[in-house]
């Protein structure tokens, strides 16, 4: 059943918001030749959705309680956030669509498109910019270890120009894409960055502590430090906002191929967070581990420099994915107002990109803001998913005549509950952070924004 009739028949027709899903009017439309294959959609699942929390699980692995509180934390949760991907994917293929916003609007009207784009567009512009700081940071940590702490005094390696190097030659050419599976080559690099990362943090547990290790805690001291991980598992495992986007470029678009992808996918990055964390929390012990686990190797090397480096690689090729979302979002609320659809698309993606720089480059410490965004991290994991699966239920059958979808109704209401209480909870976490002292490590985001200062004097 298509809901998009009558009032949402644009739309369906609107080439701007629906950029990548195939037309519903012509059968050969159904046999698409381009796109995205299997392998190539959980890449670019697996980078979306791995990033800089990887650095921060081994912390949230002792602030939460244990290892084993942490894993079994995960593997709850994991079991929603792929369970909400694939009833994204599902009512996406209902409404025949292509993105999160034009999803929502299918099922609930739409009016629900405005609220949701600009959730969209926020939460993207958001992530953009702690991308280009975490880069900055990255290349800052490197310089200060080749040249010297007083490397910015040179402006050919202060951050201002290494950022903006870094955007014109190695992020700006991959904004414009119409289309995300073109991406999904770079992807690969990113999810190489990561292997090796997390290779790295082994390989360090063993040369540090060698044998025993450091102790570790197994269970929490107090139930109530279980919470600590949950801001990071959602912000950590956060990719729904671009699987519709993913699911609408794959070469055979079906539910089936798409749920294998996704399993795959969440089970990689379950992999990689776990090893990563149990490692990182073993090479430090109870107390002692840092915010950013890269940070707590102080013998250098080149092995460190190189992960440093993959961490920004990894975030350079994760950037043009969320500008995407982000992009197609804003120019779904300017649909009446455009009338090149192309010069949009690249004024539009070198506008995002310069405001970005700026705001990266000037601005000391976003902390505070990016964590409370991170509440939106827990709407698109669990609100937005169970609205669209509420409401597409009962366009089906109002009068809930099907067990099935009794079932389904209640599993709806249980999601948008739990995205309710997990929203509460990082609300007041990053809440909480702001009145901290700026040592306090965070949990909110996975990461603290505004380490600079202190690399170069």
């Amino acid at each position: 059943m298509n809901y998009l009739r009558r009032d949402n028949e644009r739309l369906i027709g609107n080439e701007i918001v629906l950029t990548t899903a195939p037309s519903a009017n012509t059968e050969s439309s159904q046999e698409c030749t381009v796109g995205a294959g299997s392998l190539a959609t959980i890449f670019l699942i697996v980078n979306a959705t791995l990033g800089a929390g990887l650095l921060n699980f081994p912390q949230a692995f002792d602030k939460s309680g244990g290892v084993i509180t942490s894993i079994l934390v995960q593997l709850v949760f994991l079991i929603f956030i792929t369970t909400a991907i694939i009833v994204l994917a599902h009512c996406s293929d209902s409404t025949n669509s292509s993105s999160l916003q034009d999803t929502l609007a299918g099922v609930c009207g739409p009016k629900s498109l405005t609220f949701c784009a600009i959730c969209v567009v926020v939460y993207s512009f958001g992530c953009c910019i702690t991308f280009l700081i975490v880069i900055g940071d990255q290349f800052d940590r490197v310089l200060a270890t080749v040249y010297g702490t007083d490397f910015c005094h040179y402006w050919y390696l202060s951050r201002g120009f290494t950022s903006t190097l870094t955007c014109c030659i190695l992020i700006l050419p991959l904004c414009f894409s119409k289309r995300l599976d073109v991406l999904s080559y770079v992807s690969s690099l990113g999810c190489l960055a990561v292997i090796y990362v997390v290779w790295l943090i082994v390989y360090k547990s063993y040369i540090i502590n060698g044998e025993p290790s450091k102790p570790m805690k197994m269970w929490p001291i107090h139930w109530t430090e279980i919470f600590q991980v949950v801001p990071v598992v959602c912000f950590s495992y956060q990719c729904h906002m671009s699987v519709i986007p993913m699911y609408a470029c794959m070469k055979d678009r079906k539910l089936g191929k798409f749920t294998v992808c996704a399993i795959v996918s969440m089970l990689v990055c379950f992999i990689a967070y776990t090893i990563a964390g149990i490692f990182g929390y073993s090479t430090f012990g109870i107390g002692k581990v840092p915010d950013d686990i890269l940070q707590g190797y102080s013998d250098g090397g080149t092995f460190l420099t190189v992960a440093i480096v993959a961490i920004a690689l990894k975030n350079v090729t994760t950037y043009p994915i969320i500008l995407f979302c982000g992009r197609e979002a804003f120019l779904g609320l300017c649909t009446e107002y455009i009338q090149s659809l192309f010069m949009s698309r690249v004024i539009l993606s070198l506008v995002w990109v310069a405001l970005n720089l700026v705001i990266a480059i000037t601005v000391s410490d976003i902390t505070p803001v990016i964590n409370l965004m991170g509440s939106l991290s827990a709407a698109f994991i669990f609100i937005f998913p169970g609205i669209c699966l509420l409401q597409n239920t009962l366009i089906k059958d109002p009068y809930l005549y099907l067990n099935k979808d009794k079932c389904i109704v209640i599993f709806s209401a249980f999601l948008l509950a739990v995205g309710a209480f997990v929203c509460g909870v990082v609300f007041v976490e990053s809440i909480q952070d702001m009145v901290r002292e700026k040592s306090t490590s965070s949990l909110v985001t996975g990461f603290r924004i505004g380490i600079r200062d202190s690399l170069c004097v």
